[in-house]
């Protein structure tokens, strides 16, 4: 009987096996890597629309009538260009070319959008509320070839209660 010693036959068959599985390995943690960013710029993007409208909420229009700033003197009631410049500072993740920011405001018709909103005197009548809607979105490019881009959209609505 002829003795054949197998190991001959399966030199370099380990390098051929680390290649595969190393790719493979590499391609996961680079998948991995791409959907946290991903996750971590929709958490910014939700937070922004978040800020924005609690921002509006808080600098209504009863912020203009409960008195003087210390500061700049004059309280004003807060624009949609207010908001956006108090937004584009804290999206320090995102690139803000790329990064859409729409607000919108609701109110009883007999109310324009940025008035004090009217409660009630008597118990019998209905309280009328204005709301704030901020939308955020941003134009992701992932990092992946594959991939095309992304919109992350995120939208906070809250009430007028300033």
């Amino acid at each position: 009987m002829r003795h054949f010693d197998f190991r001959q036959r399966r030199r370099g068959a380990t390098v051929v096996e680390f290649a595969i599985v190393a790719a493979a390995g590499l391609l996961l943690i680079y998948g991995l890597i791409v959907g946290a960013t991903g996750v971590y710029r929709y958490q910014e993007v939700a937070h922004l629309a978040r800020e924005g409208s609690r921002y509006a909420a808080m600098h209504g229009g009863l912020y203009q009538k409960d008195g003087i700033d210390k500061t700049s003197g004059v309280k004003t009631v807060a624009s949609d260009d207010d908001i956006r410049s108090y937004l584009l500072p804290k999206a320090v993740a995102l690139d803000k070319s790329k990064l859409t920011i729409h607000i919108s405001w609701s109110a009883p018709s007999s109310i324009t959008p940025k008035n004090i909103p009217t409660y009630t005197i008597a118990p019998s009548q209905v309280e009328n509320q204005n709301y704030v809607t901020v939308s955020v979105t941003y134009e992701w490019k992932p990092e992946v070839f594959l991939l095309g881009p992304r919109k992350l959209t995120s939208t906070s609505t809250m009430p007028m209660s300033y």
